[in-house]
């Protein structure tokens, strides 16, 4: 619902979306906005000033049967206004649940003192215990600490914390790094990248990621440089650090693909190998590393099929809706690339079986996917599919010139960054177009 609130920093009148629902199950999108900080946050129009709003809120997760209130001690109520404002809440979501899917935890609703308290509750269904949430939070101010501090104070806290800079620590220090050189602040970025070079070099956890980078980037070259990852070539990498038995489990996660029978049957035969020469040692530690590979490539295969059962389980209920927009939106999370694999799987098996009731049904789903999806696409975004598919340049000025108003240095830098995951990806004609796409925006810039 909107409210109307007064800035408090200049006294502007204005108008501010509030939730106090959150039924992850209608709306999984609250949730992501719940956790990022982002729900009921109010920005005044007139000078900009930002701030979180004192609401009510019930959050429900059918998935987790977690139900739970929170009422703000800001709103000052009383005991009675407390629960009969609870209760409106309460009633508003079992109101909305169909009859048949009501459970019984949903008539006791948890009450939570504190935002934190829910928030927290919230993160525990998602694998995040209140301990890691406090150990991040010791990380985060262990590295604002590190970014200022002087040598002699930096060479004490990297001693005596050593065990809190681990790869979560790094993850942080890479966002701080990335969104320092996304506003070109140099002020900010060279102490933050000093920090991380030297964090690599005398740290246990940055000596073994440094080592990670620098073997992955071998094999994503030659990988280029070979028109793609090949059985054979993983197995170069893989005995190359043969000796380093977690390297060689990021290498197989990364080339997951070339986990083949042929891979299997050359890191055999070099098992076999060294067998004869009697080299016992190199024997164990190879066959060790092909019984966690394998187990790797069946844990992956499992995930998939999973993955693969949830979205034919999910294209099944959507298919079956009365209302097949409402039923998107409930399932869209689940609209990922093996939701579409699965569509485009069963429209050509439709096809190859002649059954025209099926494929039409199939067919006008994925138009509707299509139709949703740009309708929450930037129309910068959409400009710029239109014309990285148009046909030829002239199809590709045509799109220029009805939409001028959409051409900005923005999307230049836009194309930017996508040429810059393309060609690391080696995806080499889209590229192109990409790069052609810019060429003629630019020409209508200048």
């Amino acid at each position: 619902m909107r409210t109307q609130i007064s800035c408090p920093n200049c006294g502007t009148p204005y108008t501010a979306e509030v939730h106090q629902v959150i039924d992850v199950g209608r709306h999984p999108e609250l949730k992501a906005a719940l956790l990022g900080g982002q729900l009921n946050v109010a920005v005044c129009p007139n000078c900009g000033a930002a701030g979180q709003l004192a609401s009510a809120l019930v959050y429900h997760d059918p998935a987790d049967e977690l139900f739970m209130v929170y009422v703000p001690q800001e709103l000052n109520m009383d005991q009675m206004q407390r629960e009969q404002y609870i209760g409106q809440l309460t009633r508003q979501v079992v109101d909305n649940t169909p009859a048949e899917q009501r459970r019984a935890y949903m008539f006791q609703p948890m009450t939570m003192f504190t935002m934190q308290s829910l928030l927290e509750k919230v993160l525990e269904t998602e694998g995040i215990t209140k301990e890691m949430i406090e150990r991040q939070q010791k990380q985060a101010e262990l590295l604002n600490t590190l970014i200022t501090a002087d040598k002699d104070v930096a060479d004490v806290l990297i001693e005596e914390r050593a065990d809190e800079i681990d790869e979560v620590f790094f993850a942080m220090l890479r966002q701080y790094v990335e969104a320092a050189s996304q506003l070109n602040d140099d002020k900010q970025l060279l102490p933050l990248v000093n920090l991380q070079a030297r964090l690599m070099t005398e740290t246990e956890t940055g000596r073994r990621l440094e080592k990670q980078q620098v073997a992955l980037h071998k094999l994503n070259q030659d990988a280029k440089a070979a028109g793609g990852l090949t059985p054979g070539l993983l197995l170069e990498h893989v005995l190359k650090y043969q000796d380093d038995p977690a390297l060689v489990s990021v290498l197989g996660q990364v080339g997951i693909q070339a986990l083949t029978y042929e891979f299997f049957t050359g890191l055999t035969e070099e098992i076999d190998r060294l067998e004869a020469a009697g080299d016992e040692a190199a024997v164990a530690r190879l066959s060790e590393i092909r019984t966690e590979l394998l187990q790797l490539q069946e844990e992956i295969q499992d995930q998939t099929r999973q993955i693969l059962g949830e979205a034919e389980a999910a294209l099944a209920e959507i298919l079956e809706a009365e209302d097949r927009k409402a039923a998107l939106r409930t399932h869209a999370e689940q609209l990922d690339d093996a939701f579409m694999y699965v569509l485009a799987a069963e429209i050509s098996r439709a096809q190859q079986s002649e059954d025209e009731e099926r494929l039409s049904q199939l067919t006008s789903l994925r138009d509707l996917i299509v139709e949703e999806l740009e309708s929450q696409t930037p129309p910068e975004i959409r400009f710029l599919n239109r014309l990285v598919s148009a046909e030829s340049d002239e199809d590709v000025e045509a799109l220029i010139e009805k939409n001028k108003g959409l051409i900005s240095p923005e999307l230049i830098t836009v194309i930017d960054a996508l040429r810059e995951q393309t060609e690391s990806s080696g995806q080499a004609e889209l590229n192109e177009r990409l790069l052609n796409v810019r060429r003629l925006l630019n020409a209508e810039l200048v």
